[in-house]
């Protein structure tokens, strides 16, 4: 059996605005439980480029419990503490794929380099 981790989200929320009218961002967190997490993209690093021109260095899958909501320009971090940014704007499985609990792949990137 396939057993999740937590998972926290943080999405970037514009709160206002600065005397010279530039967005002023604050961070929502979001915890979600049961997350699959995965090295990598788990494919043949010989194929075409990643999407955006990035690594992919994590891959995880939300469960279909999740309430979805756009993931662009969010990042996640695992337990142990390692901050990935979204790559994209992924969105959840559809046509009645119902084997697993999961419904949402999010490839992930480091910005650490």
């Amino acid at each position: 059996m396939l057993t999740g981790h937590s998972i926290t989200i943080l999405t970037p929320i514009q709160s206002g605005t600065d005397p010279g009218g530039d967005p002023v961002w604050m961070q929502r967190e979001e915890t979600v439980d049961d997350v699959l997490v995965q090295d990598g993209a788990q494919v043949n690093e010989t194929n075409a480029p990643h999407a955006y021109g990035v690594s992919i260095d994590r891959t995880i899958h939300l469960p279909r419990t999740w309430p979805y909501h756009s993931l662009r320009g969010c990042r996640i971090r695992l337990a142990d503490g390692t901050l990935y940014t979204v790559v994209g704007d992924p969105l959840p499985y559809t046509g009645g794929i119902t084997p697993t609990r999961w419904n949402l792949t999010v490839q992930l990137h480091d910005e650490r380099g």
